[in-house]
């Protein structure tokens, strides 16, 4: 019984992390990325809802890019150092 309980507050945290990371950080990000590239032209309206996860996808990407400019920047100036 207790494992069962245990069980299911693990998956509710998952869960959680899931819909807050995914669903909320990732999306904004991508879609706010999305919207400078695209001067505001997408996504809008509809697409915002019907391409989430391409959205979401968008915002690793974005992340990617950031922690690797980050990378290239530190290797070069340690280089120089």
């Amino acid at each position: 019984m207790q494992d069962e309980i245990t069980n299911s507050a693990v998956a509710v945290v998952k869960f959680i992390a899931y819909y807050i990371i995914w669903s909320f950080v990732l999306f904004n990000l991508g879609r706010m990325s999305l919207l400078v590239v695209t001067l505001g032209q997408y996504p809008r309206g509809l697409d915002a809802q019907r391409h989430v996860n391409q959205i979401s996808l968008v915002g690793i990407l974005v992340l990617v890019l950031a922690w690797s400019a980050i990378a290239v920047y530190n290797n070069t100036l340690g280089a120089h150092a």
